[in-house]
């Protein structure tokens, strides 16, 4: 990973030769088999079982206060809630197994990965980070949730250690801090700006009920970064898309709809504006990363695009993540992997002691498995995605995520 400045014979003539040849194969097995010895006791015991095989790998992968992985001279730090008293979450675990993984791919000898498993309470995560300072570690990724970042800050004291949140855009960010995690505002602009690039030009844009306004504001700045003024941005539940003459002449001929939810009004709305004929014939349908697996199986949202974030199937780190943890690489294994890929990047091309706040916002960004990334002055993320359609219940790749900005 860098920092971007940036697969006919006749049956009746062979029988006999046939048979043959399986006399002597019949033989030579036999012969095989009489030099093999018989299995002894100890051989049977040294057989894993697999209750023995997963209680071995549990073992490997388990997790303990303090972890350090890698022995390079530049320290980065993680710090999780994986000793949770409610157990690990999938996500902790993802995370943090990204991480470690791509300490080995990507670290060549420069990197060390120390990981502080916390119960995540502030008590413990301001101990850690305290820990952590005084070991000169460069940067500190949180995967603890709802820790204020100031608990941080008062632990790491004096240092400008710069701070990676596993959280969204939308939430608290002093300076220093930058958010690491993508959602569905971040997933609904870019796939709108998808559609403004294929040629689309009347905008509707429908949102839950649930998005607050700090999301709404995000999003109507995101896409206004991309110039794009949508014709309507209403709320689905409170929106109703009759055939009157008013609606009729504002809403005429819509040749794309961003629907960030995927519930029952959302696609409500949708058949609406279908019914009424306020869409054009080849109107493109814009998801987000926020519908579930079961939106696709809904026939109403069939053909629609979604640009989503995380890792592609069959890439090297996907291959090498299902090889060690025995599972798939969902997209927060990325996001662990990419905390790495970007200290390799910059320790790399930089030195040892290259990783700063300053650093950081390098313009052109980091290539990781979650394909590319930078961050803005203010501290949030903005990354590449996929383009995926809708086809048949499931998603089928248009286009990869580009490896740059």
């Amino acid at each position: 990973m860098t920092v971007m400045p940036h697969v006919v014979v006749s049956p009746a003539r062979r029988v006999s030769s046939r048979r043959q040849w399986l006399a002597f194969g019949v033989l030579a097995l036999g012969v095989l088999a009489g030099c093999q010895a018989a299995p002894t006791p100890q051989d049977v015991l040294d057989v894993e079982s697999p209750q023995a095989m997963y209680a071995r790998r549990a073992a490997e992968h388990a997790v303990k206060p303090q972890e350090t992985f890698g022995n390079g001279a530049t320290r980065i730090a993680l710090i999780t809630a994986l000793m949770a008293p409610t157990g690990e979450t999938v996500r902790e675990r993802d995370i943090r197994d990204g991480a470690s993984l791509a300490v080995d791919e990507l670290g060549g000898g420069q990197l060390s990965l120390l990981v502080e498993n916390t119960d995540g309470s502030p008590q413990q995560v301001k101990d850690a980070a305290k820990r952590l300072a005084d070991q000169k570690v460069a940067l500190v990724a949180v995967s603890a949730a709802d820790v204020p970042v100031s608990t941080l800050r008062d632990g790491l004291g004096s240092a400008r250690t710069p701070l990676l949140m596993f959280r969204g855009n939308g939430a608290e960010r002093p300076a220093g801090t930058f958010a690491f995690v993508s959602d569905r505002i971040d997933s609904a602009v870019e796939g709108a700006s998808y559609a403004v690039a294929a040629g689309r030009k009347r905008l509707v844009a429908l949102l839950p009920s649930d998005v607050s306004t700090g999301d709404r504001q995000r999003l109507e700045r995101g896409l206004a970064d991309y110039g794009i003024k949508p014709v309507l941005l209403a709320v689905t539940s409170s929106t109703a898309f009759s055939g009157d003459a008013a609606s009729k002449a504002k809403l005429k001929d819509i040749d794309a709809v961003l629907l960030v939810g995927a519930g029952d009004p959302d696609v409500g709305a949708l058949s609406q504006l279908k019914a009424n004929g306020y869409l054009k014939p080849n109107a493109m349908i814009v998801g987000s990363s926020g519908w579930i697996a079961a939106a696709y199986k809904r026939p109403e949202l069939s053909g629609s695009h979604l640009c989503l974030f995380g890792p592609e199937n069959g890439s090297r780190m996907t291959s090498r993540y299902l090889s060690r943890y025995e599972r798939a690489a969902a997209a927060d294994a990325a996001y662990g992997f990419d905390v790495i890929a970007l200290a390799a990047g910059l320790v790399r091309s930089q030195g040892e002691n290259a990783i700063s706040q300053e650093s950081i916002r390098s313009p052109n960004g980091f290539v990781g498995a979650a394909a590319a990334f930078r961050f803005e002055p203010n501290g949030t993320v903005q990354r590449t995605c996929a383009i995926y359609q809708v086809t048949g219940g499931n998603l089928k790749l248009l286009d990869p995520a580009p490896r740059s900005f």
